[in-house]
This record gives C-alpha cells, structure tokens and sequence, in this order.
C-alpha cells in the first residue's frame, strides 16, 4: 500500500512539475510595446470608444431608415391595390403616417448623434475652439 502511494505522488509530482517551472513564462505577445504597431498589425485600427459608438449607432439609425422607407413603399402599395376598399386605404394611410413620422424621428436623431460626436466629444477632447 505504501508503495502505492508513494507511486502516485511521484507520478502526479512529475506532471505537475513542468507546470510549476513554466509559470513564470510570459508569452511576447502579452507584452506591451509603446512603440509596436498593435492597430496596424492586427487590423484593428485606432479608432477611439466614441468613434465606435458614432458607428454603432449611425448603422442602426441606417437600419431603422431602410425599414422606414420599406414601410413607406409597402403603404404606398396597399393603397395602389386598395381599389375603393376604404378599410385597406385606412391601413395604408395609417402605415404611411407611422412610416413618415418614423422617418422625421430618424433624421432627428441622426442630426442630433452627428451634432453630439462632432461638437461635445471635439469640445471635451480639443478644447473650446475659439
């Protein structure tokens, strides 16, 4: 029994072992250059959080404006097909209204996201600008 044991502590020291002398290890690419080229190498680029959110944000302002758009030509459809049918030219002009109204909020927003990005993060990055 003793041998046993003595067995598996041995065995268990030897694969642990090699675990112990490589902890201190640490990989080049874990270590910071100043100097290194980090955005170019990677495809990362520089852009900084703001510019990001910019992005993000103008892509799902873009989205919604296609779906505005679809909704205004799908409204502009049923009322091509309504043929007199008043229920159908009141959903089509209730589509189209929503879609219009839909529209005005995205291009508020876009101008008001452009206006943010452009002049407060200037502002706060560069300073007032005389």
């Amino acid at each position: 029994m003793k041998r046993s044991i003595t067995s598996v502590i041995v065995t268990a020291t030897s694969f642990t072992l090699p675990l112990v002398t490589l902890a201190d290890y640490t990989p080049q690419a874990i270590i910071f250059d100043p100097n290194s080229n980090v955005e170019r190498n990677t495809g990362l680029g520089n852009a900084t959080p703001g510019d990001v959110a910019a992005g993000v944000i103008n892509w799902v302002l873009g989205i919604l404006a296609l779906i505005a758009i679809s909704l205004v030509i799908y409204a502009g459809f049923l009322w091509l097909t309504a043929r007199g049918n008043e229920e159908q030219v009141t959903k089509a002009k209730n589509i189209l209204e929503g879609a219009i109204i839909g529209v005005l909020i995205i291009l508020a927003s876009y101008g008001a996201t452009q206006y943010i990005f452009e002049n407060l993060v200037n502002a706060t990055v560069n300073g007032p600008q005389n």
